[in-house]
């Protein structure tokens, strides 16, 4: 393993087949080629999954490339050995940028917990709803019928009424 690449996983759960070519010239810098396959949940949609070696520095700019070029919905888990980053794209939430432990988990810096506390100023909704924000809820709920269709032909994409 070449030294400061770590494991780093990119699951693109959904892009527009008008913007494949525009995402497989990003990975042609890497060398990498993308195994497209079709995406159930979007018509004209497509999904992929690879494993590759990166810096956490290069991860950091694949999210924000794959952001930019416009409605892609992507996760990017970087691997550092005891802790890690995620990044979630979600079009129209942006990007969300999260610390992971050994295990996996979304960690909470001492500083963003106090930040919650004193925000809330003792409403316990309103903690909870900065506590969802911190922990990337909104994209986690978006992002999961995604993961479920992988694995299951009994997946629906619902749409929210206003």
């Amino acid at each position: 393993m070449r030294k400061g690449r770590f494991g780093t996983t990119l699951a693109l759960h959904a892009c527009p087949k008008d913007l494949q070519s525009q995402v497989e010239a990003i990975f042609l810098e890497l060398d990498v080629l993308i195994p497209w396959h079709k995406q159930e949940l979007l018509a004209e949609h497509y999904s992929a999954d690879l494993n590759i070696k990166m810096t956490e520095q290069q991860s950091v700019e694949l999210a924000s490339r794959l952001y930019a070029l416009g409605p892609i919905y992507f996760e990017v888990n970087h691997n550092q050995g005891k802790v890690g980053l995620l990044f979630m794209g979600v079009p129209g939430l942006g990007i969300y940028r999260g610390e992971l432990n050994e295990a996996g988990s979304i960690m909470l810096s001492e500083d963003r917990i106090q930040m919650m506390v004193s925000s809330s100023a003792g409403n316990h909704r309103e903690f909870m709803r900065l506590l969802r924000v911190s922990l990337g809820q909104s994209w986690d709920d978006i992002i999961e019928p995604f993961r479920g269709a992988k694995y299951s032909d009994n997946v629906v994409l619902l749409n929210r009424a206003g």
